[in-house]
């Protein structure tokens, strides 16, 4: 088996795929459409892909009310300051000033526009 992608049932699947494209770098996958809207987006050259969709099927999360530590969507970053204010001004919340991890890695949360939280991440040494 082989990791494909994680999902994400969201109120405006369009609109929240064309946010990680504009402020996050994401590139459009697949626009799978239908009744829920299915848009996958990924990291060029597609190590990592999400799917946006919106399924009445499931009761969308209140994804705002979810801890930073239960949930996340992680980027790695070489500039905290440059990527948290990219962030910001395209309409995200910040959770707080960035803080070091026990294990010396510089980190901060912050939430998209729909509240899903966001997890910038220096790391001392990549994790691949």
């Amino acid at each position: 088996m082989k990791f494909e992608h994680t999902a994400y049932n969201v109120p405006e699947p369009a609109k929240h795929a064309a946010w990680y494209i504009d402020h996050l770098g994401m590139v459009m996958i697949r626009v799978g459409g239908g009744p829920t809207g299915i848009h996958f987006v990924g990291e060029p050259g597609g190590r990592f892909v999400m799917e946006l969709y919106n399924n009445p099927a499931g009761p969308l999360p209140d994804y705002g009310a979810i801890s930073m530590w239960t949930q996340h969507i992680a980027y790695t970053t070489e500039n905290m300051d440059a990527d948290r204010a990219t962030i910001l001004a395209a309409g995200g919340k910040s959770e707080g000033d960035p803080f070091v991890l026990p294990s010396g890695d510089t980190t901060a949360f912050l939430r998209d526009p729909w509240g899903l939280c966001i997890q910038l991440i220096k790391r001392l040494k990549p994790l691949v």
